[in-house]
Formats: structure tokens, sequence, C-alpha cells
């Protein structure tokens, strides 16, 4: 899967998100006084996902598609086909009576020239997109790495005795792993955790009152336990890989916001009025001389001082909220439908801006070009290059060729020798497509191809099942394998492990005479 899929992917993956996070923003909006701040974290958290989930891949979706191929159109005494090849080129045969000029025709595309070229431009956005995402995870990692580093060196093990048998009686009581690592440093004025395959929470070398401590620990602790800090990290991979949406950081921004009121909710759920006023005091003061001091590089948790204000009027206004469970129903149940909505706008978006109908549509060209080009061959009894849609260097490839080559001969031979009738007519076929699977530069196709079972049909149109796989080569597509009826292969190909040598024409002359009787 190539840089160009994975951005295709990506902007697919936005709509959708986008879609969830209006949503979510206005129920958010509508419920607030409803919601605990666990919940709206949780909502937020599941919006923020809907970012990554890519719903087509998850829902398979088999597209049929029916196509009549009869393209020969008589004009006096000469006939003309085109056939598209891709979406820049095109295979133009020209014939005159019923015999090919100049011998074996070859099948060219012809160039398109263009001022401006759609897909040039298509490509500079991927790489756009790739240097934004790579730029804005590696200034946070950047960011995040010197602050680690910088507060590692200044740390050291904690002396405080209160403190650890603090945090050893209270993971015993919420029963969280024993697997922090626990240090001190001058460098900070709060509590603060980092670090997710090794989390350490650092505590400030300045005296606290056990109480303010206690409370602030709790709050490192809640993170803890929720594993915050690894959310954290995929929020900011997330936003990385859609730098360009606006709606990403608002859904980061939210998810951040919620992660500490949630968090501030836990401590304060069982306390008063006064310990509510003592807690919000605490986080006030802390957080305020944090500002600007570089431990918001980690995360950006610190935010600004107007948000600080807003975090200590939440504090002290928050009230114990228990939803109904007819409440906790409701929920569930727009936030389901949320889930659905994005994931149908994102398949809707997918068809809409056309990411795979030109590359299907280019695969099909390239499908019924070969079997036409084939067929105009078999009628006009000349060989007519079809190395254009095929990929050379496969033996059967190669066995597909000499093979018309080796028909168109024999029935130009035979009909100049009037040994027997020779088919001239061209008898209509339909592809029907019942399965096209796309990946990167491969593609595999399932046909299902319907013929008149009364007429004689060229022995390289098989009904029935026939599967394709091909592979996109210098911007062309061409077939690497051909799968179908095994006797109808072995009558016409003979062999797809071993080489056919080219046709010897005198041997096939003296073969069609011994089998009319010729000597």
């Amino acid at each position: 899967m190539n840089i160009e899929v994975i951005f295709k992917w990506i902007s697919v993956m936005t709509v959708g998100g986008s879609i969830a996070v209006l949503i979510f923003a206005i129920l958010s909006k509508i419920f607030k006084e409803h919601l605990s701040a666990r919940a709206r974290y949780y909502i937020w958290m599941i919006g923020l996902f809907c970012f990554t989930i890519p719903w087509n891949v998850l829902i398979k979706f088999s597209k049929k598609d029916s196509r009549v191929l009869n393209q020969s159109i008589i004009l006096g005494n000469s006939s003309y086909m085109t056939l598209k090849l891709s979406n820049s080129s095109s295979l133009n045969l020209q014939l005159t009576g019923n015999t090919a000029q100049g011998g074996a025709l070859t099948a060219l595309p012809s160039k398109n020239l263009r001022y401006f070229n759609p897909e040039t431009l298509g490509k500079v956005m991927v790489y756009v997109w790739l240097v934004g995402a790579i730029v804005f995870f590696a200034w946070f990692l950047i960011r995040y790495i010197w602050f680690k580093m910088i507060l590692i060196r200044s740390s050291r093990k904690c002396s405080n005795e209160y403190c650890r048998r603090m945090i050893e009686r209270y993971c015993n009581l919420r029963k969280i792993p024993k697997k922090i690592k626990i240090l001190e440093s001058d460098i900070i004025q709060t509590p603060m955790l980092i670090g997710i395959i090794t989390p350490i929470l650092v505590i400030p070398t300045k005296d606290i009152v056990r109480e303010d401590l206690r409370l602030i620990i709790r709050h490192e602790l809640v993170h803890f336990k929720r594993k915050d800090v690894l959310v954290k990290w995929l929020s900011k991979l997330i936003n990385a890989l859609h730098w360009f949406n606006p709606l990403v950081y608002l859904a980061v921004l939210k998810l951040n916001r919620e992660c500490e009121y949630s968090c501030d909710e836990e401590v304060i759920r069982k306390l008063k009025k006064d310990g509510k006023r003592r807690y919000a005091e605490v986080l006030y003061n802390t957080l305020l001389v944090s500002i600007g001091s570089g431990a918001d590089a980690a995360f950006g948790l610190v935010g600004r001082k107007e948000s600080i204000v807003e975090r200590f009027r939440f504090i002290m206004s928050l009230e114990s909220k228990k939803m109904s469970k007819g409440a906790k129903v409701f929920v569930v149940v727009l936030v389901s439908t949320t889930i659905f909505l994005s994931a149908f706008v994102q398949i809707w978006a997918k068809d809409i801006l056309s990411f795979d109908s030109d590359e299907i549509d280019a695969i099909k060209s390239t499908i019924e070009g070969f079997y036409e080009t084939q067929y105009k061959a078999y009628l006009q009894m000349e060989y007519i290059d079809i190395t254009p849609y095929l990929d050379m260097s496969k033996i059967q490839n190669h066995n597909k060729v000499v093979a018309l080559k080796m028909l168109v001969f024999r029935r130009k031979y035979i009909d100049e020798k009037k040994y027997c009738y020779v088919e001239k007519r061209h008898f209509p076929y339909e592809l029907h497509y019942k399965n096209i699977e796309l990946d990167g530069n491969k593609a595999k196709i399932v046909i299902d191809l319907e013929i008149k079972l009364k007429e004689a049909y060229p022995p390289f149109i098989s009904y029935g099942e026939n599967i394709f796989e091909l592979e996109k080569q210098e911007g062309t597509w061409k077939i690497t394998k051909h799968i179908y009826d095994k006797w109808a292969l072995m009558f016409y190909e003979f062999s797809t492990d071993q080489k056919l040598p080219e046709p010897d024409y005198e041997q096939i002359k003296k073969q069609i005479d011994r089998d009319f009787g010729i000597k």
C-alpha cells in the first residue's frame, strides 16, 4: 500500500470523523447539564477515534456491474474501433475492408497533452500532507523527549515517606497495579505523570501541605488507572494524521479538557463544599505558577489562565450526578447512531470523491480491450498486438500471444484454401463484474462471462467464471494472471508454466493440409 492510497483513506476517514465530531459537539452542548464529565470524556474519545476507523475495509461491499461488449461499427468499407486503455490513453485500430493494412497492427497508447494535470496536483497534495504530518508529530515528539530528559536528569528517588505510603495505600484501595515509579524534582510545581511503558509519577520537592498533596496525587493516579497518557499519545498521532482538519483540533481540545474534568470529578466525588474549594484552590495555584515553565511540553495539560479559571468554576459548581437507566440508554443510542452515521458518510464520501472509480474504469478497459482486440484479430484473421494489456514477464501471457498468432493464421490459411466454412460474425457476449478488489497497485477481478450457447465463439471466450489478477505498471493496468475453465485453457493456451515456442507457420500449413487430407 503506497502513500497515495494511505492519503485517500485518511481523506475519507476525516470526512466521517468530522461528522461525528460535529454531532458530538452539539450533543455535549445540549446535554451538558445531564452528562457527567466522565461520560463526556468517553464520548469525545469515541468521536476522535472515528477518524481512525476505515469502515470501507470493515464493511466489504461487492459491487456488481454488467456491460455488453459489441464495439465494431461498420462505416462503408471500413470499420473503426476505439478501446479505452486508461484515463489518459486510448487504443486506435484502423482496418480497411477485411484486411489489416501493414500486416500485424500494434496497439499504442496515444498521449494527451495538458497544460494542467490533475494527477500532478494530487501527488503534490499527498506529499504536502505527508510532510505536514511528519513535522507535526516530530515537533511534539522532540518537545516531549526534551522535557522528559530534563525532568529525569533533575529528578531523584522520592524521599517523602508519607507520599510513598499514600500512593501505595491508594493503589491497593483502587486495585491499581503497582508499576509506577515515583521521583521528585525541583523544576516542576505540581505532580506530573509521564511515560507509557514505564509510567513515572514526578513529585515537586517544594513543601506542600499533606492534604493538598494527597488530593493532587489522587488526581494523577486516576490518570494512571485509566491509562490517559496512552489516550493522549494516540490523540496526538490522530491529530498529526489529520493536521489539515480544524475539527480534529477541536476534538483533541475537548478530549483533553474533559479528561481533566473527569479526573477532578472522580477526586472530589465524596468531598463536601469546603473540600471542593480547597482542591480547586490548590489546583488553581499550582497550575497558575506552571504556565510558561515548560511543563506543558509533555501534553499541553497546563493550558491558559482562562481555562484554569474555567476549571476552578467547574469544580466549585460540580454536583454528584447519577444518570437514570433511561438516560444511559438514550445516550448509548445517540452515540451508536452517530457512529453509524459517520460510517455511512465515510462510505458515501469514498464513492462521491471517486477515489477508486477511475482505477476501476481503467481496469475494466484493460479487460474489455483485451477481449475485443483478440476478437477483432480473430475476425480479420490478422494478428493484432495484445501485449499492451498483458504483463509479458508472465509465461501464461506469452502463451496467450503465441496462441492468438496461431489461431488467426490457421483461420486465414483455411479460409484462403476454402477447406471449410470460417466464421466471420461477431457474436455479442456480456461481462458481469461480480467482485472487484483493489489493493494499491494490485487488483483481483471476478467476472461472469455470458454467451449465447448456440453460437460459435472463439476459443479465448470462455463462458462462466473468469478471474483476472492485474498490476499497475508505469501508470497502466496489466493482466498478470487469468484463471478460467481448465479444459478451455489447456485447449487454447496449452500450458501456463511452460513457454510455447514462436509459431512455425510452414509447419502449421503442413499440419492443416494433412488434417484436411491434402498431401
